[in-house]
């Protein structure tokens, strides 16, 4: 495509407008839930209400606005009031609110309240059900763990701070301060993976003989999960971290869910021998020409009767060969243990299933730090805020994955999310809503996603 017709062809794209009508579409009582949520302030002395703050939050997130004196000056238009007025429905709206009194607000707001909003986001996409298709052998939902860290310190920052201990060059000793968070992530399909649920790792107090971990805080978003969606059919996907007993017997005797972790040696060593020792049978048979690099895949059932365990372990791999750098072959090994049975006609399926844990965990952080949302950037210092602009980061991130999978330009133009999102400011700093656009957002239509 020639420059000229990208021009010609961007002009199509209504973008602030679209991502309204997108939102609209999937969400359209996004205004009334973040009303009912529980306002901590005095309502005798409040100016905005709680949609203009919440609206406002999400907006710096999706247009990209690192920090919120960034947001501050970049929103300071009347045409983003009248937009900002319009989503939240607040017609006395006449200034943006000052990025003080947004922090004001998310210090004393119940991070409660923002994971309830999520939860009922996420509960009207499944039952929408556009994406049940997308399902793990037709039936369960992907849920993958990842845990990542967020905000590091050289003092102390508050009583809840994990703490390491690293060497210098000179030999001396230093404490390190640090919030880590754990994520359980919902594929509903291969280009959509949103938040589902968070714990945040961090200490009780400041003197613990034990610190919080990522496997503790595993056991913890588990439950919370269960409880949230109690019927939910759901496969857990995680690295070998979680693939013990005790957190299998969690998955599928507490909470009645199908499981599938990466396999390693140095994890389940008696597992790996009984898996190698059935590998090296005489009836033994590779499935070949599986995937995209047509390699071979074998699997075995119930190698826990071999390796002497109690928890469900079925057992597969998946091998082949590559190119590297220098142009020498060089093999490649997967092995992951589920709860599913593994047969030859859901192999493949399992493989893919496997190996998109890594890719969604790579792509997925590493987007939210170094692409568009950077939420290793500190907004506000105090802890509680601090939680809630990372919800408002994961709610934002639903409304933008959302709004990429169904947009038509941005494949086509071969857009990058960055751009995307600068875009996504330039239109709401330069375009006005007209009332031909508010038919168009609220109007019942069919919105068809990649």
């Amino acid at each position: 495509m020639r420059k000229r017709e990208k021009r010609e062809r961007k002009k199509q794209d209504r973008e602030i407008v679209d991502l309204m009508m997108v939102t609209n579409h999937f969400f359209h009582s996004l205004k009334e839930w973040i009303m009912e949520m529980d306002d901590p302030r005095n309502q005798s002395y409040i100016t905005y209400t709680q949609a203009d703050l919440g609206y406002m939050a999400i907006l710096k997130n999706v247009c990209g606005q690192f920090s919120m004196r960034e947001m501050e000056e970049n929103f300071n238009k009347e045409t983003c009031i009248d937009t900002l007025r319009l989503l939240s429905g607040n017609r006395h709206l006449e200034e943006m609110p000052h990025y003080d009194t947004l922090n004001y607000y998310l210090e004393r707001l119940s991070p409660e309240c923002l994971s309830d909003l999520r939860k009922k986001m996420v509960t009207s996409l499944i039952r929408g059900r556009q994406f049940h298709r997308n399902r793990l052998l037709g039936k369960y939902w992907r849920i993958i763990l990842d845990g990542t860290g967020l905000f590091y310190f050289k003092e102390r920052h508050c009583d809840n701070c994990l703490c390491t201990k690293r060497k210098t060059d000179d030999g001396k000793t230093v404490k390190l301060y640090h919030h880590k968070v754990l994520e359980a992530k919902i594929v509903l399909s291969d280009k959509i993976v949103i938040s589902l649920g968070t714990e945040f790792i961090e200490n009780e107090k400041e003197d613990v003989s034990k610190q919080d971990c990522e496997l503790t805080a595993a056991k913890r978003l588990l439950q919370k999960i269960k409880k949230a969606y109690p019927r939910l059919p759901i496969c857990i996907q995680g690295d070998a971290l979680y693939a013990t007993e005790p957190f299998m017997k969690l998955c599928k005797k507490t909470c009645h869910w199908e499981y599938l972790f990466t396999q390693k040696e140095t994890r389940q060593k008696k597992l790996d021998e009984g898996f190698e020792w059935i590998k090296s049978g005489e009836d033994a048979e590779r499935q070949p020409g599986l995937c995209q690099e047509k390699g071979r895949g074998f699997y075995a059932n119930h190698v826990e009767e071999v390796a002497g365990k109690t928890e469900v372990m079925n057992v597969f791999e998946y091998e082949y060969e590559r190119k590297d750098k220098e142009g020498k072959k060089e093999s490649l090994c997967f092995e992951w243990v589920t709860s599913l049975e593994v047969t030859k006609r859901n192999l493949e399926e399992m493989i893919l299933a496997g190996r998109g844990r890594w890719k969604i965990e790579n792509e997925g952080f590493n987007n939210q730090k170094k692409g568009l949302y950077r939420i290793e950037h500190l907004n506000s210092k105090n802890s509680n805020a601090m939680k809630n602009h990372y919800l408002l980061t994961q709610i934002a991130d639903i409304l933008m994955q959302l709004y990429v999978a169904w947009n038509p330009y941005i494949k086509e133009l071969n857009q990058t999310l960055k751009n995307t999102s600068s875009g996504l400011l330039e239109s709401f700093r330069r375009q006005p809503v007209m009332d031909e656009d508010v038919s168009y957002i609220f109007r019942y239509t069919t919105v068809y996603l990649e």
